[in-house]
């Protein structure tokens, strides 16, 4: 849950800063072309992705703030030539989610049972009279294919991993996956043990991403585009990151221990994932998660638990 507490500061410093910098900082969007229907849009905040269709415009992850929603908004109309008819939440986190009221209220918003849950509960701050409007007002379980304007959507829950709520969004016809937060590229990763987060199932969940047979392109929650190997390479990660947590519970290290070790390797390259500060994801961020999961120093939310 330390992420909350950095990027709620971040806010807090916008407001004190007036905009200014931090203004021109947070509305800057960067734009990747995939494939002739297919744009991802890069900010402060999960990466973000751009559909063309016949019937209008879906939009997979709306980053952090209202005016970065705004500025969604106002690419794809410049991207597609038509409003977004459907907004897709990958998981809860406000990185992904809080750019959501800047679109039309009415406007089709999906997300998992469970994401939706989160959203109500965990951050029912923020989802108060207008914005409540945006919230998720469809959701689903495990599975969903959608047929929109001539595109064929495939959303899948794979299973816990960052959140135990978090689906992954294929666009059938492009060949690519929207993996949410369930990859980070190149970056140290959010661990949200409290909602349901997993570093020693993040694996499996991942190889059953993997076993799906329509995509080849991959869009992290952070990070540049990637293919399988990306996967492949985050999964290696984990596990090592994974075997490090249970080595230090079956051998009673202490946090620091675990902090200190020299065992993960995997994460050469890797780097914290940084806006104007940095957001605390770094390498003994995920160790002193993958200790606090085997070890089990940390509390399930009541709205993680099952029922």
């Amino acid at each position: 849950m330390k992420l909350w507490k950095v990027l709620l500061a971040l806010v807090v410093l916008f407001v004190l800063l007036g905009g200014s910098y931090v203004y021109y900082r947070v509305q800057d969007l960067t734009v990747e072309r995939l494939d002739d229907d297919l744009w991802v849009l890069r900010g402060f905040g999960g990466n973000t992705a751009v559909l063309r269709t016949n019937a209008g415009a879906v939009i997979v992850d709306t980053m952090t703030f209202g005016i970065q929603g705004d500025r969604i908004r106002e690419e794809t109309v410049r991207l597609t030539g038509s409003e977004p008819v459907l907004i897709i939440n990958t998981h809860y986190h406000l990185d992904h989610t809080h750019g959501n009221p800047a679109f039309t209220p009415g406007t089709r918003v999906l997300s998992t049972e469970r994401t939706l849950k989160y959203l109500n509960t965990l951050d029912a701050d923020f989802w108060q009279g207008e914005a409540a409007a945006l919230l998720p007002n469809e959701t689903f379980t495990d599975q969903q294919t959608l047929f929109i304007g001539g595109k064929k959507i495939e959303l899948v829950h794979p299973g816990p991993g960052h959140t135990n709520g978090d689906l992954v969004v294929v666009f059938v016809d492009e060949a690519v996956v929207h993996m949410g937060d369930l990859l980070f590229n190149r970056h140290y990763p959010n661990i949200d043990l409290e909602a349901g987060g997993t570093v020693q199932q993040w694996p499996d969940t991942l190889d059953r991403v993997l076993s799906l047979h329509n995509f080849d392109r991959v869009i992290p929650g952070h990070g540049p585009t990637t293919d399988r190997d990306g996967i492949r390479q985050f999964k290696s990660f984990l596990v090592q990151l994974g075997a490090i947590g249970r080595q230090a519970a079956a051998e009673n290290w202490s946090l620091e221990d675990a902090r200190q070790t020299e065992d993960l390797t995997a994460d050469a390259g890797y780097e914290p994932i940084r806006f104007i500060v940095s957001l605390g994801l770094d390498r003994g961020f995920v160790l002193q998660r993958a200790w606090e999961e085997t070890t089990g120093n940390f509390e399930l939310v009541p709205a993680a638990r099952e029922e």
